[in-house]
């Protein structure tokens, strides 16, 4: 979440399903088994991806001028906002809405590798333009005062501290994802995602961010170093790789443990 006295922005974070099948989309809600699902070309899967990281990194960063409730604005507007995208784009990406949920839905062999890296970088494309648009609508002093959207840790918070914290958090995401969406393919799916993402943000937010999405964490750091350089927060570069290793390590924690005991089929232990 956005940078208020302790933390930033978020990321929040993600977030969903996989890419379609031939008999129903994985990981979107399913209306009816019996209806015909569209299919779609690897460039309308990426164009969502794009669409939804640029929505959700400029509602997430601009979220960040109200500060009255703190934390509690922050996982509202995150968990709120991937509900509705996951909800929106779940029938032609699988809703994706986060890097980190496509390297676990990559490992749980349920989309391609190749397919996988079309999607990361469309992903963090949007968030750069999101990020784009949030300086092009904000005053100079509103654009500072929010750090850019940037996702930040708490002061005080050492490097292994934020680390567990987005493992942990990223984790509780992404086995979300794959129980709910990718597994049970629910009606109730995005909703279970978005309340994910909320309870992150509440419980971990004041410490490391509450980012779980490289994508949200990205583009904001990216513009805010073309545009307000000289007045970043010290921690704005230094602790930033927490936001890739923590949610790629907590993704594949998630897997591994989907594999071994959750997976409807093929799992490890029966």
């Amino acid at each position: 979440m956005p940078n208020h006295d302790t933390s930033s922005s978020h990321d929040s974070s993600d977030d969903v399903a996989t890419s379609p099948t031939p008999h129903t989309q994985q990981g979107a809600p399913t209306m009816s088994s019996d209806a015909q699902q569209p299919t779609y070309s690897i460039i309308s899967k990426c164009a969502a991806e794009f669409v939804a990281l640029m929505v959700f990194v400029f509602v997430g960063s601009v979220q960040g001028l109200t500060t009255y409730d703190g934390v509690l604005h922050a996982a509202l507007c995150h968990g709120i906002a991937i509900f509705v995208l996951v909800a929106v784009f779940a029938n032609v990406s699988g809703g994706h809405v986060n890097p980190a949920v496509t390297i676990g839905i990559a490992a749980a062999g349920k989309i391609s590798p190749i397919e996988a890296v079309f999607y990361i970088i469309a992903q963090l494309a949007g968030g750069v333009l999101g990020a784009f648009i949030v300086r092009s609508i904000l005053s100079y002093d509103n654009y500072v005062n929010i750090q850019g959207g940037a996702t930040l840790c708490a002061q005080g918070v050492q490097w292994y501290q934020a680390l567990l914290a987005e493992i942990f958090a990223t984790f509780l995401l992404v086995q979300t994802v794959l129980v709910t969406a990718v597994d049970g393919a629910s009606n109730l799916a995005p909703l279970a995602i978005g309340f994910t993402v909320l309870m992150d943000i509440l419980a971990v937010g004041s410490i490391s961010g509450a980012s779980m999405n490289p994508g949200r964490s990205f583009g904001p750091n990216i513009v805010a170093s073309i545009f307000m350089s000289d007045q970043l927060a010290d921690r704005f570069w230094s602790m930033h790789w927490v936001y890739y290793v923590g949610p790629a390590v907590g993704a594949l924690v998630a897997v591994a443990l989907y594999r071994v005991f959750f997976a409807r089929e093929h799992r490890l232990l029966k």
